[in-house]
């Protein structure tokens, strides 16, 4: 399924705009932004923006990236992955961030590596595509338009293994934890299709909807953490500590082994929080007793809407208060 936009956690990739012309046309006639890309003339004017619009930019493939300030540049991939921010944009890891989100799309999809190039001399970039897992494999020179000379450049390779093994992680005994991305979609939708899972939460629908799964399985964007749980790789779940709230699930096949109390634990000490709320059903006496174990008091109780059941129910509120030192 294409997609035609996209969010990471301070970014948003849209589809490239008509009205984006004077900011693209205004970055690309700077050339601390056009030496390193090596088809754009300089100066670039309104008949190159064109050319880009109707020649270059593939509906759901080619994104502008968007920031707190507006627009900051283009990434995207079609036979190999390609960026550019505007200086103002530097220095924020915003096209590491911009290209992850558009690897992982790309990835989600089964897609075949990517490849890509930069200038030899072009180290941030380099250093960039190394931290996304991207391998060298081969070099020659490469026309710079721009500059109006053949420049030395690296030529580099991104497999989905690499991709995975290049993604930030947490470890605890057993687990791994890191953000979702859209190719954890899969596993995450069998998970949440089972019914002994989705009783036990609150906003997820029953028969499990893959559309939602697939809007969940990307990196949270807002206030705390949202992690999914592997083991040997493998997603067995997901936590999260949300404006100090706490949610989780576990695989029901990975149930009863102690991953539940061993992630929160260690979410709750990543979270530096001295208070965190929890809320489960009454009927849920195994996730009470595990929150009961870590510490966390009853606070409260209320009725509310179980979107799996189609029913009000009972939940029983829970209040966690680090102890003073």
């Amino acid at each position: 399924m294409t997609r035609a936009q996209l969010t990471s956690a301070r970014l948003t990739l849209r589809p490239v705009l008509e009205t984006d012309r004077a900011a693209v046309v205004a970055a690309l006639n700077d050339l601390r932004v056009s030496r390193w890309l090596s088809s754009l003339p300089h100066p670039y004017g309104d008949a190159d923006f064109d050319y880009f619009m109707n020649n270059v930019v593939v509906a759901g493939k080619t994104f502008a990236i968007e920031g707190a300030q507006g627009f900051v540049g283009i990434c995207g991939i079609e036979t190999q992955l390609g960026y550019w921010l505007a200086p103002r944009a530097w220095g924020h890891g915003y096209a590491k961030e911009a290209a992850q989100r558009v690897l992982a799309d790309h990835f989600s999809k089964g897609a075949d590596p990517v490849l890509t190039y930069a200038f030899a001399d072009n180290a941030p970039s380099l250093q960039i595509l190394a931290r996304l897992g991207f391998v060298q494999t081969g070099q020659g020179t490469k026309m710079c338009r721009a500059l109006g000379e053949a420049r030395p450049h690296i030529e580099m390779s991104l497999t989905y293994a690499d991709f995975i093994a290049a993604l930030p992680v947490q470890s605890s005994a057993r687990l791994t934890f890191r953000n979702l991305m859209p190719h954890d979609a899969p596993a995450l939708h069998k998970i949440v299709s089972q019914w002994e899972v989705v009783r036990q939460l609150g906003s997820w629908p029953w028969p499990a909807d893959y559309d939602q799964t697939l809007a969940r399985a990307v990196p949270y964007a807002g206030e705390g953490l949202v992690w999914g749980i592997f083991l040997h790789g493998a997603l067995i779940g997901t936590l999260g500590i949300t404006k100090g709230n706490l949610g989780y699930f576990i695989d029901p096949a990975h149930q009863r082994r102690g991953y539940a109390r061993e992630a929160i634990a260690h979410a709750m000490a990543q979270s530096g929080l001295a208070q965190i709320e929890a809320e489960v059903w009454e009927d849920n006496p195994a996730s009470l007793a595990l929150l009961h174990s870590l510490g966390f008091a009853e606070t409260g109780r209320r009725e509310q809407l179980s979107k799996a059941r189609g029913i009000r129910l009972g939940t029983i509120r829970l209040t966690y208060s680090a102890p003073h030192p």
